[in-house]
């Protein structure tokens, strides 16, 4: 019996880990970039049940002993690409990242929703220089502004800096570390990322459809009702076990 207690409270750890993925995808809903997250559940090894009667052992069934979330994971699909008509507003159709300057060093984001800062560098939403091929990009002032499908920009008829646009080989190890940034682990290399086009004045959107999150919340809230239910029942049960059983000796 306490066997299903744990087995139905480890389906409503894991449901209570997938509705905070869930809720954090409807949360960012419309941020520019963002890439949605999701999970791999796994179930724990189920147990072989078997019947003694005179003829020895007979299987019944298999048992199922719980579930966990194996790990979490980003979808890196790309979201709607919006136009904006904004100068700065830079959306990357295709593969890569944007690389940024942080003081934790260098971070890579989607979001092109960039900036020009008072000493004329162009940054990110929190102020973090946009890095080109030669360092932070330097805007040259009383110039008009283009940046062309490579992400080289151009000053009127001066050409500046191209943008350091990466990509990786194994995306999904890539790490989130808020601000719609991405840092590496330890044997991942930044490399030039080639599938790619910027867009200026375009952004792109989240990929995420709050009409298939809020279906996978409801379906999420069922399964952990269900469990306490189980949950409820077990406990009923062994109370009357241990308060009207044991009462009649």
């Amino acid at each position: 019996m306490l066997r299903g207690i744990y087995t139905s409270a480890s389906s409503m750890v894991a449901n209570q880990r997938r509705l905070d993925l869930i809720s954090n995808n409807m949360a960012n809903v419309n941020t520019t970039g963002y890439k949605k997250d999701g999970a791999m559940a796994a179930s724990f090894p189920e147990m072989l049940i078997s019947r003694l009667d005179e003829n020895g052992a007979t299987e019944i069934g298999r048992l199922g002993t719980g579930v966990s979330l194996e790990e979490s994971y980003t979808d890196f699909s790309m979201g709607e690409i919006k136009k904006t008509g904004g100068k700065l507003d830079l959306a990357l159709q295709g593969d890569g990242f944007f690389v940024v300057d942080t003081p934790a060093g260098e971070r890579y984001t989607r979001n092109g929703d960039f900036s020009i800062n008072q000493v004329g560098q162009v940054v990110t939403a929190q102020g973090y220089p946009v890095l080109g091929e030669r360092g932070p990009i330097q805007i040259v002032p009383g110039r008009r502004i283009s940046i062309d499908s490579n992400g080289r920009f151009h000053f009127d008829q001066l050409a500046g800096d191209q943008l350091r646009v990466v990509n990786f080989a194994e995306k999904q190890r890539l790490e989130k570390m808020g601000q719609n940034l991405y840092q590496t682990v330890a044997g991942m290399e930044a490399n030039q990322a080639e599938n790619y086009q910027v867009k200026q004045g375009y952004l792109e959107g989240a990929n995420v459809s709050v009409i298939s999150e809020m279906v996978k919340m409801i379906e999420v809230n069922r399964h952990f009702a269900a469990n306490q239910k189980v949950i409820r029942a077990y406990d009923e049960t062994l109370n009357r076990t241990v308060n009207d059983i044991a009462s009649l000796k």
